[in-house]
């Protein structure tokens, strides 16, 4: 069903009947529970640290003493938030704060090739979302300290760190 067709039927309905169908929505749906309990009081700090604690959790998870992180749960998260239409600065935090901690992560720990490329292609994301709200300059100065401090002390990180500051630089470029 279309938006046009939703408004369409939406506006042939009673409030009594709009108001059954949310509360119906809200029991059904954990997504919309959380959409609508986020619509009547919008906490969107308590969102964050929520995703901010995933993000970590996730970045932490290894097998076998390996990195095992998944970037398509972490890109959820972010996903998550954004869902919520809560502003470009809320969006642009949580995607820098998964850099910063991919970074921090990749400087103790090898992460998978495939991982490193979809936080590269995060990044540029990143820079480019910031750029189009104008608040690159706020985002710009974390993302550079955190691929700067990372350790090159082994090959991996190196090649990860590598891989972030070319990206970072193209993506600059490209703007």
């Amino acid at each position: 069903m279309s938006k046009t067709q939703l408004k369409k039927e939406l506006l042939a309905m009673s409030v009594q009947q709009i108001t059954d169908m949310v509360l119906e929505l809200y029991s059904a749906r954990p997504e919309a529970k959380e959409y609508l309990d986020f619509f009547i009081k919008p906490d969107i700090d308590a969102k964050l640290e929520k995703a901010r604690g995933l993000i970590k959790k996730e970045m932490n998870r290894t097998s076998r003493g390996r990195n095992r992180a998944r970037s398509s749960r972490i890109r959820r998260f972010i996903k998550d938030i954004s869902s919520l239409n809560p502003g470009a600065e809320a969006i642009c935090e949580i995607m820098t704060f998964a850099l910063e901690t991919a970074c921090a992560t990749g400087s103790e720990q090898w992460i998978k090739e495939v991982t490193q490329r979809a936080f590269a292609k995060l990044l540029h994301e990143t820079v480019t979302t910031a750029d189009t709200h104008g608040i690159l300059n706020i985002y710009l100065p974390r993302i550079e300290k955190a691929i700067d401090s990372m350790r090159t002390s082994w090959f991996h990180s190196n090649e990860f760190k590598l891989l972030l500051k070319d990206t970072l630089h193209s993506s600059i470029q490209s703007l």
